[in-house]
């Protein structure tokens, strides 16, 4: 069919449609609700062979078809196996489920209507020319992932295996593995099989509710993470993600997701560590990298589709704007009433920002130039495009930029191109899997009135695969891996095609042969590649081969990234070769951040002294990053006081800015610990005469947050049996000097605030006497405002009645300030709500954001 003229006549008859004028503000919020089949034209889709003239990509790059319809359709996810054979996860009854679920209460979709293909290019052309259908009647397969010969599947509610065991290219083998994976949201299902350097098989458990079964029998609870396990023994771990539909790793192993409006999202912190130290309140253990936002904007060549602009219309006109379509295509939001404020303009975009990103990919081949090597490549569904990133590894946190400005790196101008997933390939090139249909939008974000015009189902039998082209790729010939004996096994682990190398290193574990020990520690010490080093100490650790030589040539290795991985190799290492401790200190002072993170927290599994010393060695460290700081905490554990005792020690590390930072989160700590033996510990060395009174206060403070989150205070803790005596004289005595260094009018006023804010932890007859005189209006505001913090942190009864004495006397700023002290706790709230009534505090002086 003639495409383009038809799009430009749609792209014509929405702009004509939508293009509301602001005149007759009151008519346009009747907008909402109203729809007709006129509004709503079908949008045809492109035959196969006229598909590549849709198509406009940067850099000169192109696309080659390497299957389509009725080869397949639906693709969604797609494995290599070592002999180059394609598996392909068919998501047929997509969007709908069969059965009723909270977004589709009326069920209705297609049960058991998923399919795994597998393609084969029998004649070497780069085109699948055999597809055969491996399995059928799966319900939404949404993974594949090789294993023995056999496959790993997704199709929630299951983790299935499937296998080919008489040779006839069907599987007659079908476990389920687990069971129990949600289905109520079809996009935050369970997905994105992998395998990772650490011969374990990773994938995002989603975000449905599940209760799981391994083979029948409780697993354990999942909830807001993604899982891994090992396919031998079928242990499962829980680990950080937790998003939606894409899941990928890098080179260095380091893990991708993404969801609708976030579109490439890095895994930080690995969640075994973070759990160890249960005082520790870690920060979230994924970040958002890319450096132009979550949303970023993106460049489609499609149009908008009609349904997608008249709801878009509905949001603004439902939150009084309306939504303007210019004649270059351009849009903007016009209140309806002229004098309303700008600041309640809608967030959500009808196009031009990422609104639905998906299958998040690290490109990991060596067919295109070096530049492109590591790229993260992202599908925007909606936009009918997918997006690249230049991906900076030089620090733990990623940061990723746009690869191509003003363009993406493809783009069609066909509404039914949905580029869902990509896959690394055999031949080093990157593969695009285009599900290819008409509306991919989950039905339950659709309004009713508009949903009932759209054809939901539309293109279940369609879809496409196709291979990204860049300018002077180098075509390599698939290696059928499986074939090649351990020898020649072995030196595909230094191959620049990643596929060679994962599938290399998946086989060298599957066979388990020790005779294959002698050739990789080989190839750890030959071999000029740093990732072919990194995956032999991987494939020797698989083997159960892995010594401590080899982990201290990984440790001396001159790749930085190798040193990192060979750091948490060391962990098996650290209680039955006690030399391995001693290898891990000549690192402290290292300057590359992974090395560093890593050690941080590599150093938490050791119970030796020196790891302690180690620890407080990377502390001292000013170019330490939040993440590293995290990593130094997250070890410290039951340390933490000697840890904390051996900084205040430094004078030159207390010089440092960083200083304070690192010390307030290891009181955070201690104060979190139930054993008050630790936090009594912190109490000394804070007493010392020789600390700042600032910097006392900081770790007061920051022990007494992290008391209250057992419930408990500074003062029950000096009243506690096991405080000694002169530990209760010293911290009267810091108290006194506080007070007197507070009310010296010689002092700074920085000085005094803290003065000040230390006396929140004396007991409550010391607090109100050192601080009611600073509550005069003569005394400097700063000091007034750190009174009454101070003053609402004391747990006494007489808190309230003490803020509210001098009401009268106070300005509004620190009105405000006693309200808030006053809010922080209901019997305050009453005891204000008393004054109310009594006249002495007047409704109108509480602020109204307080009322």
């Amino acid at each position: 069919m003639n495409q383009p003229p038809l799009r430009y006549l749609v792209t014509g008859l929405v702009l004509s449609l939508l293009a509301v004028k602001p005149a007759c503000h009151a008519a346009d919020t009747k907008v909402i609700g109203r729809v007709t089949k006129e509004d709503m034209p079908r949008i045809p889709f492109t035959e196969v062979t006229e598909a590549i003239n849709t198509f406009q990509l940067a850099k000169q790059f192109s696309l080659e078809i390497v299957a389509a319809e009725p080869q397949l359709g639906d693709p969604v996810d797609a494995c290599f196996d070592e002999f180059g054979r394609m598996f392909v996860a068919e998501m047929h009854g997509y969007p709908f489920s069969h059965e009723p679920t909270r977004l589709n209460p009326d069920g209705g979709g297609k049960k058991d209507a998923g399919i795994i293909r597998m393609l084969q290019d029998t004649n070497g052309d780069g085109r699948m020319d055999k597809s055969v259908v491996f399995a059928s009647g799966l319900n939404w397969p949404t993974s594949v992932c090789c294993y023995n010969g056999g496959l790993f599947v997704l199709a929630p509610q299951y983790l299935l295996y499937l296998k080919d065991a008489d040779g006839d290219d069907v599987a007659d083998v079908r476990e389920i593995v687990l069971s129990g994976f949600g289905r109520g949201n079809v996009q935050a299902v369970t997905n994105g099989l992998k395998w990772d350097l650490d011969n374990h098989i990773y994938f995002a458990a989603g975000r449905n509710p599940m209760d799981l079964l391994h083979r029948g029998k409780t697993l354990f609870p999942v909830n807001a993470s993604d899982l891994r396990f090992d396919p031998k023994t079928e242990s499962f771990e829980q680990v950080a993600g937790g998003v939606q539909f894409g899941h990928s790793m890098d080179d260095w192993g380091v893990r991708f997701i993404c969801s609708n409006s976030d579109h490439i999202q890095q895994v930080v912190y690995p969640r075994d560590y973070l759990a160890r130290n249960p005082y520790f309140v870690a920060p979230d253990m994924i970040r958002s990298v890319a450096a132009d936002g979550a949303n970023a904007r993106v460049f489609r060549r499609s149009p908008p589709e009609p349904w997608r602009i008249v709801r878009q219309k509905w949001r603004a006109a439902a939150k009084g704007y309306n939504l303007v379509i210019n004649d270059d295509g351009g849009w903007e939001f016009i209140a309806l009433d002229p004098s309303k404020k700008q600041d309640g303009i809608p967030t959500e975009y009808p196009v031009g920002f990422f609104t639905s990103a998906t299958g998040i990919t690290i490109y990991r081949g060596n067919a295109y130039p070096a530049e492109y090597r590591g790229n993260a490549f992202v599908g925007d569904v909606g936009g009918n495009l997918v997006h690249r990133k230049i991906v900076d590894t030089t620090n733990v946190v990623y940061k990723a930029r746009r690869a191509d400005e003003g363009e993406e790196i493809v783009a069609s101008s066909d509404n039914w191109f949905r580029p869902v997933n990509f896959v690394n390939a055999p031949d080093g090139s990157l593969y695009v899997l285009d599900m290819y249909r008409e509306t991919i939008e989950h039905p339950y974000s659709i309004p009713v009135e508009i949903k009932k015009f759209l054809h939901l189902t539309s293109g279940w039998d369609r879809g496409r695969i196709y291979r990204l082209v860049s300018p002077n790729m180098q075509r390599h010939p698939v290696v059928r891996i499986g074939d090649l004996d351990n020898e020649q096994l072995i030196q595909q682990l230094a191959s620049d095609n990643g596929w060679n190398r994962e599938t290399a290193q998946r086989l060298i574990w599957e066979r388990q042969d020790q005779s294959m020990v002698k050739a990789l520690s080989s190839l750890l010490t030959s071999t000029d590649k740093p990732l072919g080093r990194l995956h032999s100490l991987y494939a020797l650790q698989g083997l159960n081969a892995l010594t401590p030589q080899h982990v201290r040539l990984g440790l001396a290795d001159a790749h930085p990234r190798v040193q990192a991985h060979s750091i948490r190799m060391a962990e098996a290492f650290l209680e039955t070769d006690p030399q391995m401790i001693d290898e891990l200190l000549k690192l402290s002072d290292d300057q590359n951040e992974h090395v560093r993170f890593q050690l941080a927290f590599t150093l938490g599994e050791s119970l030796d002294p020196k790891a302690t010393e180690a620890l407080a060695r990377l502390s001292r460290s000013s170019g330490n990053s939040a993440e590293v700081r995290t990593a130094l905490i997250s070890s410290a554990g039951t340390n933490a006081d000697r840890l904390v005792a051996s900084l205040l020690q430094d004078r030159t590390f207390l010089d440092q800015a960083h200083a304070a930072d690192v010390l307030n989160e290891l009181a955070l700590v201690i104060g979190a610990n139930p054993k008050p033996s630790v936090s009594l510990g912190l109490l000394e060395a804070v007493a010392s005469d020789n600390l700042p009174l600032t910097l006392q206060q900081r770790l007061l403070t920051a022990l007494g947050e992290g008391l209250a989150r057992r419930g408990f205070t500074i003062t029950q803790l000096l009243n506690d049996d096991a405080c000694q005596e002169a530990l209760r004289q010293r911290m009267l005595e810091l108290f006194t000097r506080a007070s007197q260094i507070a009310g010296d009018r010689k002092q700074s006023i920085q000085s005094r605030t803290a003065g000040i804010h230390l006396l929140a932890f004396a007991d409550w007859e010391t607090a109100e006497e050192s601080l009611l005189p600073f509550l005069s209006p003569q005394t400097p505001q700063q000091l007034q405002r750190a009174t009454i913090t101070s003053l609402a942190k004391q747990s006494s009864n007489d808190v309230a009645a003490t803020l509210l004495e001098g009401w009268r006397r106070y300005s509004p700023r620190i009105r405000r300030d006693v309200v808030e002290g006053l809010l922080s706790q209901s019997e305050r709230l009453t005891a204000l709500l008393d004054a109310v009534d009594a006249g002495t505090v007047r409704a109108m002086d509480i602020e109204v954001d307080k009322r």
